[in-house]
């Protein structure tokens, strides 16, 4: 189980100005020497580069319009009101298709931070594709579950106590306890004595 969105799919790699304008150019080519019979090429490469649904609709609806009316103007006879409707649909799929692959495709380079265009990808609330994802919490996470108490910790090992020099031996400072001693029993023997 995952929690959260997920990575974001990159975008394809974006493409250098000259080769982006050298396919509008050919695209829109393709187009008007067609007379409307491949206008779903601009619209098919929109719709891969764009992953919409909404560009997967306009493709397949110009297929099925240009088709459909070529294949009216083709069986029927040139007096037919259905055969004028086909041609003013052919016609009018030159213009649309074109103006239309020309605004979504240069808004699709400012969104891939083509050159010469600002990118506003930095304002996205994912992380950019070439950034690694956030850790993911373990399988058994449970966020509702009190934490175990810590591990007791051993006591800190005790620095050992720096060594003592010797004792120095007793007989000196005893002989001089001895001779205070003395001094202090004979000052107290001549105050009693003056008394």
């Amino acid at each position: 189980m995952t929690n959260g969105p997920g990575p974001v799919p990159p975008y394809p790699p974006a493409q250098s100005k000259a080769t982006a304008t050298a396919l509008r150019a050919i695209f829109l080519t393709i187009t008007a020497i067609s007379c409307g019979f491949l206008a779903c090429l601009p619209l098919l490469h929109l719709a891969v580069r764009r992953r919409r649904a909404m560009d997967w609709v306009l493709f397949w609806t110009a297929t099925a319009a240009s088709l459909a009316s070529f294949a009216t103007i083709g069986t029927l006879s040139e007096k037919n009101l259905w055969t004028d409707v086909a041609l003013l649909t052919v016609i009018a799929l030159v213009p649309l298709v074109g103006v239309h692959y020309l605004v979504a495709d240069l808004a699709l380079a400012r969104a891939e931070g083509a050159p010469g265009y600002p990118s506003y990808a930095t304002t996205l609330p994912y992380p950019p594709p070439h950034q690694p994802a956030p850790p993911q919490p373990p399988a058994d996470y449970n966020p509702y579950r009190t934490p175990p108490p810590p591990a007791p910790q051993p006591p800190a090992p005790q620095a050992p106590a720096p060594p003592q020099p010797p004792a120095p031996p007793h007989q000196p400072r005893i002989n001089q306890v001895r001779a205070e001693l003395d001094e202090l029993s004979d000052l107290l023997r001549k105050q009693e004595g003056g008394q």
